[in-house]
């Protein structure tokens, strides 16, 4: 069955039930709206901000607990935070279960949503359109979850420089395709084409 599909499929935390629905799939709170419509993978300003100073989980807004889930990526281990809010582990799992990009259906971050969205939501146009990179689900408990601060106390997200209790991973990076000239070259390097042109039919 395709992951989109399946992904319908896989029932939210209970937690979420108040949670609105679109196509089939519950809209994590943080999610930003425009239009009537919500954009996923592109986070609400405020509600980021609030998730991450009054320790909610992105996904239903209720208070984290004991085990505080983050979805985390080499480039954030290297600056030291993580700019997203933390998980409860249940709500973490349901967004790795459906979301496309930590399932593996998809390879490229989508294309930036636009402009007039962007200007209103918080969006990473860095990353449109590029390869999908490798993400982990790290768990910390609560004395470790610590926001981190810019220079101007600008909240920056959650420190990754804690303790932590687990490392899982999500999904490995996604590799570049060749394109029909390259694989034909690499055919070509390999040998393969001369063996292919030498096998024949009586």
């Amino acid at each position: 069955m395709p992951k989109s599909r399946r992904s319908r499929t896989v029932k939210p935390p209970a937690r979420a039930a108040a949670l609105p629905r679109h196509g089939g799939l519950t809209v994590p709170w943080i999610t930003g709206w425009f239009d009537g419509r919500p954009y996923f993978g592109v986070n609400f300003p405020i509600r980021r901000i609030q998730a991450i100073t009054h320790r909610l989980c992105q996904f239903c807004r209720q208070p984290l607990g004991r085990r505080i889930g983050l979805v985390v990526r080499p480039a954030d281990s290297a600056v030291g935070y993580v700019d997203e809010p933390g998980m409860h582990p249940e709500c973490l799992d349901y967004a790795v279960a459906v979301c496309p990009l930590l399932n593996g259906a998809m390879d490229q971050y989508r294309s930036a949503p636009p402009s007039v969205v962007a200007g209103l939501l918080a969006s990473t146009p860095a990353r449109a359109g590029k390869l999908a990179e490798a993400y982990e689900a790290w768990f910390v408990t609560p004395s470790g979850y610590e926001v981190a601060y810019g220079p101007d106390m600008t909240v920056l997200g959650i420190r990754l420089d804690v303790p932590v209790l687990m490392k899982r991973p999500v999904r490995a990076a996604a590799q570049p395709r060749l394109t029909d000239e390259e694989a034909a070259l690499l055919r070509q390097v390999l040998g393969l084409e001369s063996s292919a042109e030498g096998t024949t039919t009586p």
